[in-house]
C-alpha cells in the first residue's frame, strides 16, 4: 500500500502544483482546503506526512498543527509548512512551536522539496514495516502463549490423575500391606508356639541335630515376628493422620534416650542433647523418628568404649537442621542411598540386630512432615542423621 500524503491550502492550483512536483515518489495524495477539514481527515486515515499552507482563512496553518498536536492520534504526525510569506525567522520558530518539523518558503526548490519528503516517507514505510513485523511477533506470541497455556493446562490435569492414580495405588499397597502382615501372624503363632512345645517336652528324644533345627526354626520364628511388626508399625505410620501442635525437641529427645537407655545398663555412655528449637510437628510421629535414629546411634556404637551421641541443631537457609551423631562404626557413604529403603542394611544382621525398617520409617515421618532426612559418615569414625520439618 503506497503512503498517503497530506497536501493542506485553501487554493487548489497551489495542490497541484504540489502533487505535480512530487509525482515521481509513488505517493498516494490527498487534498484538503482548510484547516478544518485537514482535521478531520488525519483523524480518519494515517498520513506520512503533512504539507500545510500557513495563510487559510477561518484556521491558519499554525493553529491547525497546534490542534493536530493535542490529539494523541496527531500528536506525531510530521508536517512541513510551505508558505509564500513569513520568511522572518520569528515566523519559522512560531511553525515549529506549533509542531512543525520543518519550514519550505516559496518559491521551493523541487529538489529539496523531494528530498525532504522521500526522507518522511521511507521513515514511514519503515515504521509500517516494524509495525508488520510487531503485529505478526505478536501474533506468533499470543499463538504460543495459549499453546503453552494449553499444554500446561493438559500437563497439569495429568500430574493430578497421576497423583490420583499413585495415591489409589499407594492406598491399596498400605491396606496390603496391613492386610499381609495381619494374616501372617496366626499361622506364625501356630509355627512358634508348637515348636515351643517341641523343644520343652520333647528336646530330650531328639539328636543334637534336630534340636539344632529345632532352635533355627525357633530364631526364624522371632526374626519373622519382628518382621512383620516392622511392616505393621510402617503400614500404620503411612495411615495414621498428622496431628501437628508444638513439640519440645529436646525433651523428646532425652525421653527417648532414657527409654534406650535401660538396655544398656552399666555401660558408661556419653549422651548431649543441645538447646534445640521447638518445632510444630506431631509428637507421636516424631519421637518415632527419634526412637530410630538415637536407638540405631546406641546400637551401633555399643562396642566403643564410651559410646557418644549427641543430639543438637543448627540453622540453614531459613530453617532448622535437627541431628543426631554417634561414635559408632559408620558406613561407607557410596551405599547411603539403601539407608532408608525397606529391608535394606548395611551391616550384617549377625552382628547387629535390626529388620532394615525403621529408617524407612523415619523417612515417611519426616516426608508427611514437609522436611528432608539424610545422612553423613566414614566408616568407623560414626555417622551423622540429619532431618528437617
Amino acid at each position: 500500500m503506497k503512503p498517503q500524503i497530506l497536501l493542506v491550502d485553501d487554493r487548489p492550483g497551489n495542490l497541484s502544483a504540489l502533487e505535480g512536483l512530487l509525482d515521481e515518489l509513488d505517493l498516494v495524495f490527498v487534498r484538503a482546503l482548510s484547516g478544518n477539514e485537514a482535521l478531520r481527515l488525519t483523524l480518519k486515515q494515517d498520513f506520512a506526512l503533512v504539507l500545510m499552507d500557513v495563510q487559510m482563512p477561518e484556521m491558519d496553518g499554525f493553529e491547525t498543527a497546534e490542534l493536530m498536536r493535542s490529539n494523541p492520534k496527531t500528536r506525531h504526525l510530521p508536517i512541513i509548512f510551505v508558505t509564500a510569506g513569513m520568511k522572518d525567522l520569528k515566523f519559522q520558530f512560531k511553525g515549529y512551536d506549533a509542531g512543525a518539523v520543518d519550514y519550505l518558503a516559496k518559491p521551493i526548490e523541487p529538489a529539496i522539496l523531494r528530498s525532504k519528503v522521500r526522507v518522511f516517507r521511507d521513515l514511514y514505510l519503515q515504521r509500517m514495516e516494524l509495525e508488520l513485523h510487531r503485529r505478526n511477533l505478536q501474533e506468533l506470541v499470543d499463538q504460543r502463549t495459549i499453546q503453552l497455556r494449553l499444554a500446561a493446562q493438559e500437563l497439569e490435569q495429568r500430574v493430578i490423575e497421576r497423583t490420583e492414580e499413585l495415591q489409589q495405588v499407594n492406598r491399596q499397597l498400605e491396606s496390603f500391606a496391613y492386610s499381609v502382615s495381619h494374616d501372617l501372624r496366626a499361622p506364625l503363632r501356630h509355627i512358634d508356639a508348637f515348636s515351643h512345645i517341641l523343644m520343652d517336652d520333647y528336646s530330650q528324644a531328639l539328636d543334637e541335630e534336630a534340636r539344632n533345627l529345632l532352635h533355627r526354626i525357633v530364631a526364624g520364628c522371632d526374626n519373622m515376628g519382628k518382621l512383620i511388626d516392622a511392616i505393621l508399625a510402617l503400614s500404620r505410620t503411612v495411615r495414621q493422620p498428622l496431628n501437628k501442635m508444638p513439640v519440645s525437641m529436646e525433651r523428646l529427645a532425652r525421653e527417648t534416650f532414657a527409654q534406650y537407655r535401660e538396655q544398656y545398663e552399666g555401660k558408661e555412655i556419653s549422651f548431649t542433647v543441645a538447646e534445640l528449637p521447638e518445632s510444630q510437628a506431631d509428637p507421636v510421629l516424631l519421637r518415632q523418628v527419634y526412637a530410630n535414629l538415637i536407638g540405631n546411634a546406641l546400637k551401633y556404637s555399643s562396642r566403643r568404649e564410651v559410646p557418644r551421641i549427641e543430639v543438637g541443631a543448627f540453622p540453614d537457609n531459613g530453617e532448622t537442621v535437627y541431628f543426631v551423631r554417634d561414635n559408632g562404626v559408620g558406613f561407607d557413604m557410596r551405599y547411603a542411598d539403601k539407608l532408608f529403603a525397606v529391608f535394606q542394611r548395611l551391616h550384617n544382621g549377625s552382628e547387629y540386630e535390626g529388620t532394615g525398617v525403621g529408617l524407612a520409617i523415619a523417612q515417611n515421618i519426616i516426608q508427611r512432615h514437609g522436611g528432608k532426612i539424610w545422612a553423613e559418615a566414614e566408616p568407623d569414625k560414626g555417622a551423622t542423621f540429619f532431618f528437617t520439618l
